[in-house]
């Protein structure tokens, strides 16, 4: 009894011991200084919904570049001086007719400077186009160029000797060739109107359709001459129709009036004629039917 009264002593000692050793470890740990409250000056913005403009870019039109790659990377048109100064084909190597892709041709009229490898479009005068009014014996704005294909240099002299490359139709005798020129599509090509335009009508279309149709090539007689641009948007106006109207014994004429049907974007002007891609047509645009500014 007096061996277990021992031991409860030892034990109420050791617990008060170790409840001393506490009190001291709390009263040397460093207490954090208290600091002033901290006076919030922001203010208080009420928030509200407002409406806000935003300026509208102006809408682009799509250009499909297949539809006009063609016309920028080839001659369309030759001048007079083109057609007399030219390169032309007097035979082929093996004395036939015609000539394709990997035959020799000999040309005369070429510049005797040209360095051997130079390049060469073919071509054939084309189409010549006149005005709306003219008639086939009034002078032409200009003379179209048909495509023929490519030759390179192969040895100088009066005939120069070329291998033809690339061919698009049989070529000829008497077709003529002018130094290759690389025509792109400009990266600051930017569509705008121009502020007037008068006596402009659609002259021709480069496939030879009777009926216009979207993204198809016309010819307009307006060029650089009456201020033409690359990038000109224009609108396609019917030519108003005559109809006659009958009342009892009466008939009298009535001009139908004028009817926008499509519009379209000038890609490559000329001095006298500019090319332009059909973008909108409502309804088949014809030959003669007028241009004007939107």
């Amino acid at each position: 009894m007096k061996r277990i009264f021992l031991l409860l002593i030892e034990l109420m000692y050791f617990c008060l011991l170790q409840n001393f050793v506490f009190a001291q470890a709390d009263e040397e740990t460093p207490q954090p200084e208290s600091k002033p409250p901290v006076q919030d000056n922001r203010r208080t913005v009420k928030l509200s919904p407002q409406l806000r403009s935003l300026g509208r870019e102006k809408s682009v039109p799509t250009i499909p570049i297949e539809a006009i790659q063609h016309f920028l990377t080839h001659p369309q048109l030759l001048t007079e001086e083109e057609i007399n100064n030219s390169g032309y084909i007097i035979e082929n190597s093996d004395g036939s007719l015609l000539s394709t892709v990997g035959d020799s041709i000999y040309v005369r009229g070429l510049d005797n400077q040209d360095p051997i490898g130079n390049r060469y479009v073919i071509v054939r005068p084309g189409q010549g186009y006149h005005g709306p009014q003219a008639d086939e014996t009034e002078e032409i704005l200009a003379q179209g160029a048909i495509y023929l294909g490519e030759a390179i240099l192969k040895n100088q002299g009066d005939p120069a000797t070329l291998m033809i490359t690339s061919a698009q139709q049989e070529i000829r005798k008497g077709d003529l060739l002018l130094p290759l020129q690389e025509h792109r599509f400009a990266e600051d090509f930017h569509p705008h109107s121009p502020k007037q335009l008068t006596d402009a009508y659609i002259i021709a279309v480069t496939d030879g359709s009777s009926l216009i149709g979207k993204y198809q090539v016309v010819v307009i007689n307006k060029g650089l001459n009456e201020g033409m641009e690359r990038g000109h948007l224009l609108a396609v106006i019917k030519n108003p129709k005559i109809t006659t109207t009958r009342q009892e014994d009466d008939e009298d004429n009535v001009t139908l009036p004028k009817q926008k049907i499509g519009s379209l974007l000038v890609f490559r002007v000329f001095d006298t004629v500019s090319y332009a891609l059909v973008m909108t047509a409502s309804l088949p645009i014809s030959l003669f039917d007028e241009v004007t500014v939107p």
